[in-house]
């Protein structure tokens, strides 16, 4: 392999990282993550039961919150939560940075007022 090849090759494989990385989350993924994920404990949405009694607060209660903003909620996610007290300590889900992006992004369409679409049955159409 000569340098010059391997040189492009390198710039070529971190360009399509660094694409990967500026195309936004999107909510509907987000919806469907957060219900697998964060559903056990959260309404994430309407008619959505929780495992946990009583149940942790609701996506929709959250977005409505004046103090809720995407910067403020990717802190929360990716930091240990002891600040909330023994009896409603949230665990720290430990959630990589593109999950957090994928529930950032479900949570502020919530909170724009749009809902998520769920993927069609059987995947993507070709």
């Amino acid at each position: 392999m000569t340098r010059s090849f391997a040189s492009s090759l390198i710039f070529l494989l971190a360009a399509g990282a660094a694409a990967a990385q500026e195309k936004p989350a999107d909510p509907a993924a987000g919806r469907e993550f957060a219900l697998k994920v964060c559903g056990n404990c959260h309404v994430v949405e309407k008619g959505q039961t929780p495992i946990l009694r009583p149940p942790a607060p609701s996506f929709s209660s959250i977005v409505a919150r004046r103090d809720f903003d995407e910067a403020q909620l990717r802190r929360f996610l990716s930091t240990p939560h002891g600040n909330l007290g023994r009896a409603r300590k949230m665990p720290n889900p430990e959630l990589a940075d593109f999950e957090i992006d994928k529930v950032a992004a479900y949570l502020a369409q919530l909170k724009s007022g749009r809902r998520a679409k769920a993927p069609e049955a059987g995947g993507e159409k070709k």
